[in-house]
């Protein structure tokens, strides 16, 4: 049931906008627009169907005292013009008393009503300070040459006995009369961030104008009544008041208020809407609009994929939560949120500066960084832009559920919440790829992808490295840096071996793809079938890393099945692949004196060019062993480049090569002179894996 006599319990004073006045009574406040026909106070004829009605009335409390402030609509039918010159209207106490009503300046102008309109005229006038709106009467009067009095009383306008059972806001919106078009209102959204002491209230007021013509809404004014009726102004976060109300067209304005006593809202609020007014020169008043019931239940929280908008001075930006993550780190976990921003408007927005935190089963609080994705100054238009939000917690910690709470940095002990999000427990999945699957890495400016290609296990007898290759893929029309990796081995029992990584720090062009190396120790019995690679983004401070920095988090990450290990020897030295490179020996044959062994070959190197590759701690092993094992000869070389001028090194290409060896004993040594043995090695991080083995016969040739 819609009400009709508002009662707006107004303590702003004479200035524009002041500060808490004393609690008022409900039922000071009269809006003829806000009430069913059958509530609304009967008009006073005037003749030829023309006709004065009440439109609004309330008492209004100034520095001066008491005043009371209403407009009279004034409708002409008639097919003349009417001059308002003709009437008076008195304003009566039902005790009898009578305050003197006063045009305001601006219509003092106003003289005649043309025929076929109407035109308001609105009044001020002093009142005592106990009598209350119900208790006034208007009377109309007209000059009437013929009467003693000279007037006439045409009628009176009284409110109803019952009317005070009905002054009081209705939740939800309601339609007023604004620039005389019909302007729908709702609260469409509240908030209100508490601490010890204080509570800071926000919430929305969307305008929507239901006439035919745009109006302006600067100059209205607005403010919180407490259930006690105390006033408390609100400030608009954004000069949307200053823009035009088109038909039809939503606009929403966002509201705050900082700082209000914990007891001011125990148990409701009311959004009141006000209008200033110039009664004289020395005396202005705010006039009561609307007054609308808040509802402050408390609503459920978006979860993945909500939306929640959020203004300040530049602009009105919407949040969305993407995805969450729990990932494993050395002895922690990290909880890891993504947020989209965007926004409507057709210029680009600030990014505004972010803080957030997490909320473990409504108690604990675990402050995160706010890392940006995206290579962007702010945030365009129609585009989104990404930031992950990232905790660590002890991994062993369990919890319930888990809220997200984002705010904006104000200064250094200040913030603003912009949203809350419910983020399930039951979510926060570390997702899985299949091996032939790939990963993607989707910010503005980075596009690229990544997946393994193959495994190697290399040893040293006493334990194993294990060494995963990853190809990354650069996946934007330009030139782009390689990002940071970060990764570790997991196993099915979900222990974590964190990885070294042989990264390549080239620069790839566009569809350019590289290998890096991510590799660890390991037991020598440990299953390495079951292994998964966890694998994401390194993140250094509040900063996706750079080329020389220290991880100290990852985000996106994911884990990933591992293709299985090709442990095949040859039996041949032909074409031994450990990419990029594959190497071929042909033409060996050896000789033999006293103390010297000559072992003559031809080999072929060549590399897969169309990757980038860092070859640092990768070393290729000739070795020679005799059929009794008693002579073994390692020539251990680089590839391509060696560090020092004397160190040996293989080069691309087809070439002759001798690996001599002295010794005086050496004929010795060798027992027997039919066969022996070459292998090819290649070592990594000093441990090795056999490649390729094969049998010769002495003094012979082998193609």
């Amino acid at each position: 049931m819609k009400t009709g006599l508002l009662l707006i319990m107004l303590a702003l004073a004479a200035m524009w906008l002041i500060q808490t006045q004393p609690a008022m009574a409900e039922g000071e406040s009269y809006q003829r627009e806000e009430l069913d026909k059958s509530l609304q106070l009967p008009a006073v004829s005037i003749g030829s169907s023309s006709s004065i009605q009440l439109k609004n009335a309330a008492v209004v409390p100034t520095d001066g005292g008491r005043m009371l402030f209403f407009t009279m609509t004034v409708m002409n039918a008639g097919s003349s013009k009417l001059s308002f010159l003709d009437y008076w209207v008195k304003v009566i106490s039902t005790s009898g008393a009578e305050f003197k009503a006063d045009l305001v300046a601006q219509d003092k102008l106003k003289k005649e009503i043309p025929a076929g309109q109407q035109v308001e005229f609105s009044f001020y006038a002093a009142v005592n300070d106990l009598v209350q709106l119900g208790e006034l009467g208007f009377l109309i009067t007209k000059w009437d040459y013929t009467s003693a009095d000279l007037e006439t009383t045409v009628g009176e306008i009284r409110f109803p006995d019952t009317a005070e059972a009905l002054w009081a806001p209705d939740s939800g919106g309601k339609t007023v009369q604004l620039s005389a078009m019909p302007v729908e209102l709702n609260v469409t959204a509240w908030s209100a961030l508490v601490s010890d002491s204080y509570t800071s209230p926000k919430l929305t007021l969307r305008m929507t104008n239901k006439g035919k013509t745009s109006i302006r809404i600067a100059g209205y004014q607005y403010a919180l009544r407490t259930s006690n009726g105390a006033m408390y102004p609100l400030d608009i976060v954004l000069n949307a008041d200053k823009q035009s109300l088109q038909p039809d067209v939503p606009l929403e304005l966002q509201l705050r208020a900082n700082q209000l006593p914990l007891s001011a809202g125990t148990d409701f609020w009311d959004l009141v809407m006000t209008q200033p007014f110039v009664l004289t020169t020395d005396t202005k008043i705010n006039f009561p609009i609307a007054s609308l019931r808040i509802s402050t239940d408390p609503k459920a929280l978006p979860e993945l994929g909500g939306v929640v908008t959020y203004t300040n001075a530049d602009g009105t930006y919407a949040f969305k939560t993407d995805k969450v993550d729990r990932l494993p780190w050395e002895d922690q976990d990290i909880l890891s949120a993504e947020v989209s921003l965007s926004h409507n408007q057709s210029v680009a927005l600030p990014f505004p500066e972010l803080k957030a935190y997490y909320e473990l089963d409504g108690g604990s609080k675990v402050d995160a960084k706010v890392i940006k994705l995206d290579r962007s100054v702010g945030v365009p238009p129609s585009e989104s832009v990404h930031v992950k939000l990232v905790a660590k917690i002890p991994y062993t910690y369990p919890f319930a559920s888990v809220k997200l709470v984002v705010q904006e940095k104000k200064s250094e002990t200040a913030a603003e919440e912009i949203a809350q999000f419910q983020l399930p427990e039951s979510k926060i999945v570390l997702p899985l790829l299949a091996f032939g699957q790939s990963q993607s890495i989707t910010g503005s400016g980075r596009s690229t992808s990544f997946s393994p290609r193959e495994i190697n296990t290399y040893t040293d007898g006493a334990s194993n490295l294990f060494e995963v290759q990853v190809e990354v893929s650069n996946l934007e029309k330009r030139s782009n840096i390689i990002p940071r990796l970060t990764a570790f081995f997991k196993t099915a029992d979900d222990a974590l071996y964190p990885t070294r990584v042989r990264e390549v720090k080239q620069k790839l062009n566009p569809q350019g793809k590289a290998l890096l190396s991510f590799s660890t120790k390991l037991p020598k019995d440990l299953d390495v079938q079951s292994l998964r690679l966890v694998i994401g983004e390194s993140v250094t401070e509040q900063r996706l890393s750079g080329t020389d920095d220290k991880a100290e988090a990852y985000i996106n990450a994911v884990q990933m099945e591992l293709p299985l290990e090709n442990t095949t020897v040859s039996p041949t030295l032909k074409d031994l692949v450990f990419y990029p490179y594959t190497i071929s020996l042909s033409n060996m044959n050896t000789w033999l004196d006293r103390n010297t062994l000559r072992i003559n070959f031809k080999y072929k190197l060549t590399k897969d060019s169309f990757y980038e590759t860092n070859t640092e701690g990768s070393k290729l092993i000739i070795q020679f062993v005799d059929s009794k094992g008693k002579v073994n000869i390692d020539e251990v070389f680089y590839l391509e480049t060696a560090p020092e001028e004397e160190d040996k090194r293989l080069k691309l290409g087809e070439f002759d090569y001798r690996i001599t060896k002295q010794d005086d004993s050496l004929i010795f040594k060798i027992e027997s002179l039919k066969q022996y043995q070459m292998n090819i090695y290649h070592e990594f991080q000093g441990k090795r894996k056999l490649l390729g083995s094969q049998t010769m016969d002495w003094f012979g040739t082998t193609e």
